[in-house]
């Protein structure tokens, strides 16, 4: 193993060695940076890239030392070195900018004595890969991506430094955006990513900001790259460039004034002004994209950046002659003969809603070709294996965190490690985590969105969009009614399914043996059963809402009354008191509903759909959580076809008349009879099932269509 140090102690020094090591790891070379040597307060991207090197162990016996930034030895760093040798000589190789001879033996000098042997201390001055970059730490070197160049169709164009200001900026992203023959998107500064999500998000290609994406994971998704900014002094920049010349993608030079094209043959000069790009593209680079990747991968610039050097230094040998990288071997993938390996990530929070649409989608895939296995919260890990399947836990969020992300940070080196070899990751939440967006990405995954609409108007859900081209596939579970089916993004690669709903149906001779035994189970003899399903004080409180309704239906003495909960719903001691009412933690919810004469539930798109397809007779009383589904809006559209009772959340005492309309006034039954009569949606469960296994055959991913999202 090699361990990389930075001499430098400031923010970009810790970001170059993350892109060091991740390039490092594109090799299939096994490297390592010690936790002592990473200070706090780091943002929160360069956590996540540190993140799979972080090491805590001593250095084995056999185990090399990498030095970046050279030049800026200090003598703390050297002590932190000496105490990382553990007291043994050790291999070493420095690389770092000297502005003399005398500055390249003081370093040697000093890292033969703190480590008891001479380094190799690489002057990148002199061998460096990038022309005039003064001051540079860390070598430039190219990963060839795994998939032939010219892989995607149509196309895939990077564009970079064009973050959009001025008008002309803007209506070339938006030419980009709308063409047919390439699929763009753009790399640019954080602050301009910004800029364009909050004033400009709709009708311009997606944006990547520096800090989230590792050039080797953003190079696997280009086939050609547009620069409109120099190289210097961005490594991770330049380590792109690197990736993109070994693999043969043709590079453009669109600054103003060709400087690239002077000192690097493998760039060809291009339009300085955006708003001409999709022509020229058109005209002279598109339809000669082999010619242009024969030129690019034979160039001297593609030499130089080639990794034979750096990996004959890593071994201690000569450099020997060098030539143009070829593609690197493929990692390990599912055999031919046996099923692709399918990751299913449910979330967010406890989410069991979520972990339910799942295992109803994989429990349709078709087990010769699919391998589904799932990384749950533990609030999922019981529902999920009652269907047999196998899963990985995740860390849930704690106030005992430092920070709000630390336990993504747990869940990506999880999800990173169960990802390694399948082929595709789903995931079916609201919110996109790091640990997701960036498995996806550095695992060169299919990605299969479960996106759930009808979200509040008032939510601002742009961030979770912005990550939608990390996906392959966005399918979208419809609702059982047209108005409540909102398009919140556009393109081939979005997919409406019918609803994803579990039919739990009981016949009359099944129905009458639960009841009986419930009955019996709970010793009280009931006429009616009512089932309350709002919430356990996971999602929302419903305390209130809940004792209203034991209250009611405690005066009613031919009521059985179930609070159904999940079983970790966080329960109140005062519903334990009632006489009717009985308090049951299970996952088999839906059968006890099934058997009920009355459900009291929220409109979660679950409990909803429930309702409908297993016409039961039903009180909505809605959640409103501002992180929430617009559960109103879907209450209100059953209670206005007259298919279930409706209650606000603080209307509580219209709850009696609600029920007593319902299990006296013959209300139950009608609405039976209603919903019997209704013509809905077939259910999606297979048809998302089927999607998902389309796109494990599709190898590499492809990037969703360039300008297809819309938000309201």
């Amino acid at each position: 193993m090699l361990w990389c140090e930075t001499a430098g102690g400031d923010a970009r020094d810790l970001e170059d060695l993350a892109v060091f090591l991740s390039q490092l790891d594109g090799l299939d070379i096994a490297g390592a940076v010690h936790v002592r040597s990473v200070p706090g307060g780091l943002n929160r991207n360069a956590q996540f890239d540190l993140a799979p090197y972080l090491r805590d162990e001593p250095m084995a016996a056999d185990d090399g030392l990498v030095v970046l930034g050279a030049h800026r030895l200090e003598d703390q760093k050297l002590a932190d070195l000496r105490r990382l040798a553990g007291g043994e000589p050790r291999r070493c190789l420095a690389f770092g900018s000297f502005a003399r001879r005398q500055a390249i033996v003081s370093a040697t000098a000093k890292l033969s004595y703190v480590l008891g042997r001479d380094p190799e201390v690489v002057d990148l001055g002199e061998a460096g890969a990038i022309p005039g970059d003064v001051g540079a730490s860390a070598p430039v070197f190219g990963v060839a991506r795994r998939a032939a160049p010219a892989s995607a169709t149509p196309p895939r164009l990077l564009v970079v430094g064009a973050g959009g200001g001025d008008g002309r900026q803007l209506a070339g992203l938006g030419a980009l955006a709308l063409a047919r023959s390439l699929r763009a998107a753009v790399l640019t500064d954080g602050q301009a990513k910004r800029d364009r999500l909050a004033a400009r998000g709709r009708g311009l290609p997606p944006f990547y900001h520096y800090g989230e994406i590792l050039p080797a994971s953003l190079a696997a998704r280009v086939d050609v790259c547009a620069l409109f900014v120099p190289l210097q002094k961005n490594y991770r920049l330049q380590c792109l460039v690197a990736d993109l010349a070994v693999s043969g993608v043709p590079l453009l030079d669109c600054t103003a004034e060709h400087a690239l094209v002077r000192t690097n043959d493998a760039f060809l000069p291009g339009p300085a002004e955006l708003a001409t790009l999709l022509p020229f593209l058109t005209t002279e680079v598109l339809p000669n994209l082999a010619a242009l990747g024969d030129h690019v991968r034979g160039s001297t610039t593609a030499a130089r950046f080639g990794a034979e050097s750096l990996r004959a230094r890593l071994r201690g040998a000569p450099a020997g002659e060098r030539s143009a990288a070829g593609p690197a071997p493929p990692r390990r993938r599912p055999t031919a003969s046996g099923p692709a390996k399918l990751v299913i990530m449910p979330t967010n929070g406890v989410g069991l809603g979520h972990a339910q649409r799942c295992v109803l989608i994989a429990d349709e895939c078709d087990r010769a070709r699919l391998d589904p296995v799932f990384a749950v919260f533990p609030s999922c890990a019981g529902l999920v294996k009652t269907y047999g399947f196998d899963s990985m836990p995740l860390v849930p969020r704690s106030p005992l965190h430092a920070q709000s992300h630390e336990n993504d940070l747990a869940n990506y080196l999880r999800l990173r490690s169960l990802a390694r070899d399948a082929r595709a990751l789903v995931f079916d939440g609201g919110y996109i985590f790091d640990s997701v967006y960036r498995t996806i990405l550095e695992r060169r995954l299919q990605g299969v969105w479960i996106r759930r609409g009808l979200w509040q108007a008032e939510q601002d859900n742009t961030a979770t969009l912005d990550r939608e081209k990390a996906f392959t596939r966005v399918i979208v579970p419809n609702e059982a009614f047209d108005e409540l089916n909102v398009a919140f993004s556009y393109g081939d690669h979005v997919h409406a399914v019918g609803p994803i709903v579990r039919r739990d149906a009981l016949d009359a001779e099944r129905r009458g043996t639960l009841r009986a035994r419930l009955a019996e189970r709970y010793g009280v003899a009931f006429e009616r059963l009512v089932v309350t399903q709002l919430g356990g004080g996971v999602a929302a409180d419903r305390g209130a809402q809940i004792q209203a309704i034991c209250g009611v239906l405690e005066r009613r003495t031919e009521v059985l009354h179930l609070v159904l909960a999940w079983p970790t719903a966080v329960l109140e001691p005062g519903w334990f008191r009632w006489t009717r009412t009985r308090v049951v933690k299970t996952h088999h919810a839906g059968v006890l509903a099934a058997a009920a004469d009355l459900g009291i539930t929220a409109a979660g798109y679950n409990a909803f759909h429930e309702v409908l397809y297993g016409a039961r007779a039903a009180i909505f009383i809605p959640q409103t959580g501002a992180f929430m589904d617009d559960q109103r809006a879907r209450a209100l559209a059953a209670h206005d076809r007259g298919l279930a009772g409706f209650v606000e959340p603080h209307q509580l005492m219209t709850l009696e008349r609600q029920i007593a309309r319902h299990l006296d006034g013959g209300e139950a039954e009608a609405v039976r009879g209603r919903i019997a009569a209704l013509d809905l949606p077939a259910p999606g469960n297979a048809a998302a099932a089927r999607l998902i296994t389309e796109v494990t055959d599709a190898d590499p991913p492809l990037e969703r269509a360039a300008g297809a999202d819309r938000r309201r």
